[in-house]
Parts: structure tokens; C-alpha cells; sequence
């Protein structure tokens, strides 16, 4: 990613967050009987940095190389892992006939690192959902005869090779088939409405949907001829921003291509206002996931204890606005002072939790596909607007209404007096677990809550997780 670029157009929100405290309790009401969209699952993504996942067992630190394994696949319950088909596996074109692939195995060798990492998340979550998506495609099929796209050049696809873009996705499908890793799920580009300069390529609104249609047909056909490599659901426009995914790219590729659209997906980078909504709207009944997101600029504050807040707001906002799917960017990046992953891994040498990783950790481990959401609504001194610094919170419902889910997050460096009120609850022992500057996913002394509601209080940059329904001890440590 090119980070200067975002991090200029999107400014990180904690510098500006005021430290003055607000007098009184903000209201957090809870309707557990109004249920929203189902909860399709969380997820992570082995973007980029697959080698570094990969490093330790590469330098015979085995017992380093499980440790890691678990963090990211045992100790986080996730259901998606999103991987990234890079350009390598066809340097040049394998034939002449998309319809008859031919491509060596050798051309593979940087998905080695991507299978083995597919085989650690599976022994530890044996329902893992595997996402690919096409970052770009080889050099020789683009305008700028160079995997980058191209920034204000703005490089493309050539005209002509949309089939030979869909055969080398089916090649990644396949070659993962044949390891034993079928991948579910498929986006065609990463960010087409970007004009930046990582591995990429640009497509206007309406060449992204006419390609998505001639791949959506290739792939079904494909299906039919190798009916070992299953059919894949498609996940669009993956764009930069769910803003202009409703109002711009969504239309066309509904009009072309709407029977083959599985899957609404867009990036979180354009915060604009209640963005989630309007691109639920848009999608006309289809499932909406929040493809990737993460902190993209600078962040000094301990072990990323300010980006950790950042991906509380992202994630309220997003579910509370209709999103069913939530993907971190990446679990794996090398030490930096950023918040674009989860873990920080010293190449071949040992690894860091951050504490996005903790809040991400916390966030996710109560929830299970199928759930709902539940409605909420924030009143008083510490609710706020849209990516705005305050009180954030969602709550997740089981289907059968015994399990109720409530994250709440003060985003901002006061402290945070809450009155949790839970509409039709009667009195019951509520469990805790808090992230924080000194927490980590940490069990607190259980609540008692009194004719569905009880007093409580957010340290400035946590997280608190109420927990009802769920086996005394669940969760933290």
C-alpha cells in the first residue's frame, strides 16, 4: 500500500481526540428483540507479507513458528482468511487459448508460503473461509507493461486479454485445489478506484463491471469442464471507499452482472459519514462485507494502543450501519509505528501482539456466524458522529436470543461514565473482559445487572466486552 498517499487524503483521527472529561454518564440502550442483519463472520488477511509468516519455521524455530500459528488461528476466532493472488505465476503467457491452462508449478513458489499458512489456520480453525484477491494482473497483460498501477497513468488492463485475466485467476483457484485449500471466495482487483502506485490496476465503474462479467462467465464455465475446482463467489467492487462503491460503482456492475454478485464488498478508507447504510441500500438484499481495513499512517502511542481504537470505531460503525463481514487488513507486518497489522514479526526471529491485536482478539471471540445485530443507540456527554471521536459500541445476538454480545469503546483519552440499559432484561450476572493500556483481553469481577441496567465506567483508549449467556470464565485470561 502506498500509505503516504491515504494517509494524506485520510488523516488519522486519534491526534486531535481531547483529553477533557465530560460530566455524566453517556446512556448505551440496548434492544436485544430488534434484530438487524446476520453475522457472517470476522476475518484477517496473509496480505504482503506471507515470507514473514512464514520466517521462523524457514529459520528452524519451530516451537516460535506454532506460537504464531496459535495467536493468529487459535487464540482469535476468525472465519475468513483473506490471501492476496500476486502476478508471479505466469511470467509469460502459458498459451495461446485461455480455455486450455498450462501453467508450471514452478511459476507457484510464492504461494508455498500462502499454503502453509492456509494449513496452520485450518488445524486450528477447521472451517476457515479462504478470500482471494487479484491484486494485479501479470505486467505483460497491462497497459504500463508494469505490475504497479501506475498512479496518475492510471495503468489498465490491455484490451483483449479479459480472458486471459480470468484464466490466471482460475489458475490460482486450481493450484490451491489440488493442495488441498479450496478457495471460496474471489475479488478480481484491490482498489480499481485508486489511482497508487502498489501492485494494482485502475478500472473505471463500468470496465470493472463488464471484466466481472466476463470473468463471472469464465469461471462458471470453467466449473463445468473441471468440476474438481469448485465455483467460487464473487465479492465487489472491492473498492477504496464504500462511498463511492454505492453511488458509482455498485449500479453498473448490478446492471451487468447482478446474478453473479455474491457479495457486496468494499474497503473502509473514505469515512464519510453514514457510508455502511448507504451502501447496504445499494446492495439490494445482497450480503456486505468490509473487506479490509487498518491504521495506515504513524502511531507512537504503546504498542498501538491508539490504532487498537481506531479498529473499534471502524468495526461499530460498520456493523451498526449493515455490514455482515468485517476483514482486518493484514495479521502480519515487520515492526513498524503503524496500525496496519495485528502482529509484528522480526523476520525469522520472533514476534509482538499489538494491542489491536488484543482488542481485535476480544472483539471476535464472542461472535459466531450467525448471530445478529442487535440495535443500539448512544445518548449523552461521550456519543459522537460518524468517525468522530467518543463512546462506540455493538451488540450481537444468538439466534436463539441466550447469548448477548455488547462492545463498548471509549475512543478518546477521557474516561467514559456509562449507563448500560438493556430493554426487556430483568436482573443477571454479566461477565467483562477489557483491553486497555494495561489489560489485555482481561477478565474483570463479574456485574450484577438490576432490572436491565447497571452503572459502569470506560477507561480512556479501552475496550469493555459485556458478556450474558456465555460459561463463567469465557474469554480472558
Amino acid at each position: 500500500m502506498n500509505f503516504s498517499i491515504r494517509s494524506a487524503i485520510l488523516p488519522l483521527l486519534f491526534p486531535a481526540i481531547a483529553a477533557s472529561a465530560p460530566s455524566g454518564p453517556t446512556i448505551l440502550q440496548v434492544e436485544p428483540g430488534q434484530k438487524q442483519q446476520q453475522l457472517d463472520g470476522m476475518g484477517g488477511g496473509a496480505i504482503f507479507y506471507e515470507a514473514h509468516i512464514t520466517s521462523l519455521a524457514a529459520r528452524n524455530k519451530d516451537s516460535a513458528q506454532t506460537a504464531l500459528y496459535d495467536a493468529m488461528f487459535r487464540d482469535v476466532r476468525t472465519d475468513f482468511l483473506h490471501l492476496m493472488i500476486r502476478h508471479d505465476h505466469e511470467p509469460q503467457n502459458d498459451n495461446a487459448d485461455p480455455w486450455q491452462p498450462a501453467f508450471k508449478d514452478e511459476w507457484f513458489a510464492y504461494a508455498e508460503h500462502t499454503a502453509a499458512i492456509c494449513a496452520a489456520a485450518k488445524a486450528r480453525q477447521p472451517g476457515m473461509k479462504l478470500y482471494a484477491t487479484l491484486y494485479t494482473p501479470p505486467a505483460w497483460m497491462k497497459t504500463n507493461n508494469d505490475v504497479s498501477a501506475g498512479g496518475k497513468a492510471r495503468g489498465t488492463l490491455r484490451p483483449g486479454m479479459e480472458l486471459e485475466l480470468a484464466e490466471f485467476c482460475w489458475a490460482f483457484l486450481d493450484w490451491m485445489q489440488r493442495r488441498g485449500h479450496p478457495v471460496e471466495f474471489l475479488s478480481i482487483a484491490n482498489e480499481p478506484d485508486w489511482e497508487h502506485t502498489q501492485p494494482g490496476y485502475w478500472l473505471t465503474p463500468e470496465a470493472h463491471a463488464a471484466l466481472f462479467a466476463k470473468v463471472a462467465d469464465y469461471l462458471k464455465e470453467m466449473a463445468r469442464r473441471h468440476p474438481q475446482v469448485p465455483a467460487v463467489k464473487l465479492v465487489a467492487s472491492n473498492t477504496l471507499s464504500a462511498v463511492d462503491c454505492a453511488k458509482h460503482w455498485l449500479p453498473p456492475l448490478l446492471k451487468t452482472a447482478g446474478m453473479d454478485l455474491a457479495v457486496v464488498g468494499s474497503h473502509d478508507y473514505d469515512r464519510r459519514g453514514d457510508r455502511w447504510r448507504a451502501l447496504t441500500k445499494a446492495a439490494q438484499g445482497r450480503p456486505v462485507w468490509c473487506t479490509e481495513w487498518c491504521v495506515n499512517g504513524p502511531d507512537h502511542s504503546p504498542y498501538l494502543l491508539h490504532s487498537a481504537g481506531e479498529y473499534w470505531l471502524a468495526m461499530t460503525e460498520a456493523f451498526n450501519g449493515g455490514a455482515s463481514g468485517w476483514m482486518a487488513y493484514a495479521w502480519v507486518y515487520p515492526p513498524r509505528p503503524g496500525g496496519e497489522a495485528l502482529i509484528h514479526v522480526n523476520w525469522g526471529l520472533d514476534f509482538r501482539l499489538t494491542k489491536i491485536y488484543h482488542g481485535y482478539r476480544q472483539w471476535c471471540l464472542p461472535l459466531a456466524p450467525g448471530m445478529h445485530v442487535v440495535t443500539t443507540t448512544l445518548s449523552g456527554p461521550a456519543a459522537s458522529g460518524f468517525s468522530a471521536p467518543g463512546v462506540k459500541a455493538a451488540a450481537f445476538a444468538s439466534p436463539d436470543g441466550r447469548r448477548l454480545v455488547i462492545h463498548a469503546a471509549a475512543v478518546q483519552d477521557a474516561d467514559a461514565a456509562i449507563s448500560l440499559r438493556i430493554t426487556g432484561a430483568g436482573n443477571a450476572t454479566i461477565q467483562r473482559l477489557r483491553t486497555s493500556a494495561t489489560a489485555s483481553v482481561d477478565t474483570l469481577p463479574a456485574v450484577t445487572l438490576k432490572a436491565g441496567a447497571l452503572e459502569d465506567t470506560l477507561p480512556g483508549r479501552s475496550m469493555t466486552t459485556w458478556l450474558i449467556g456465555y460459561p463463567q470464565g469465557f474469554g480472558g485470561k
